[in-house]
C-alpha cells in the first residue's frame, strides 16, 4: 500500500502523525511525506526528520508559505499525486486556526479530484481514501485511532530533530504537548500511545470519472 503524507510545514508531519508514519514505513509499505513549504535550515531538520521516521521518499517544496501560493503549490500537488500514486493521503484538519494548515487542506482535497480526471490527463490517478489528523487542534470525534506505542520513540526522535522550533510554546512544549496528546489517545484506544484520525469522504460520481459507483 501507498500512503502519502502531505503538510505544511517541516515538522508537522512529526507533530500530527509521526508515529502512523513509522508504524507504516517500517512494515512493508511505501510512504512518502510532501511538505509544501521551507527554508534552507528546516529543509535539513526536515530530511532529518523524515529519515528518522524511515520515510523512503521524502518530498518538500521551496514556497515560504502556502496561503500565498495557493494556485501554483496546487499544481505542485496534482504532479505528486500523479507521479507518486498513493492509494491513502493524510493531511491537516480543515478547521486548524493556522491558515497554510487549512489552505493545505483545500489545496489537497481539490489536487485529489483533479488527479482523477481522465480527460484531463492520460495518467490519471484516483486516490482510495483521504485523512485528516491533528497538528495543532484535537479532532472532537476520530474515527480511527492507530496504536503507536512501538513507534512512539521514533515520533519524539524526529519532533527533536526541530531544533529550531523547540523553544516555541515554551521549553519542553513540543515534546510535552504531542506526548500528552498521543497517552489520552492511547487510553481511548485501550494501548499506550496513538494517534487520531478522521476520514473525509471523496467525490467520485464526477463525470471526469470512470467508474462512478462503488461498495460501501
Amino acid at each position: 500500500m501507498k500512503l502519502a503524507f502531505i503538510f505544511a510545514h517541516p515538522d508537522d508531519e512529526a507533530l500530527s502523525s509521526g508515529g502512523t508514519i513509522a508504524r507504516y514505513a517500517s512494515t512493508g509499505h511505501t510512504v512518502s511525506t510532501l511538505c509544501l513549504s521551507s527554508s534552507e535550515v528546516r529543509k535539513t531538520e526536515y530530511l532529518a526528520a523524515t529519515k528518522t521516521l524511515g520515510v523512503q521518499e521524502p518530498k518538500i517544496l521551496d514556497y515560504n508559505n502556502v496561503a500565498d501560493f495557493e494556485s501554483k503549490i496546487k499544481k505542485d500537488v496534482i504532479n505528486f499525486i500523479l507521479e507518486f500514486r498513493p492509494e491513502i493521503i493524510v493531511t491537516h484538519l480543515p478547521e486548524d486556526y493556522h491558515i497554510d494548515h487549512r489552505t493545505t487542506y483545500h489545496v489537497v482535497k481539490e489536487a485529489i479530484e483533479w488527479a482523477a480526471h481522465e480527460t484531463q490527463y492520460e495518467n490519471s490517478h484516483l486516490v482510495s481514501k483521504l485523512y485528516i489528523t491533528e497538528t495543532t487542534i484535537l479532532i472532537p470525534n476520530p474515527h480511527i485511532l492507530v496504536d503507536i506505542s512501538a513507534y512512539y520513540s521514533a515520533k519524539e526522535s524526529a519532533i527533536k530533530c526541530y531544533s529550531t522550533q523547540l523553544s516555541k510554546g515554551g521549553e519542553g512544549f513540543y515534546i510535552k504537548f504531542h506526548k500528552y496528546r498521543t497517552l489520552m489517545r492511547g487510553t481511548q484506544a485501550s494501548t499506550d500511545y496513538a494517534e487520531a484520525f478522521q476520514e473525509i469522504p471523496l467525490k467520485k460520481n464526477s463525470p471526469f470519472f470512470k467508474n462512478k459507483h462503488s461498495e460501501l
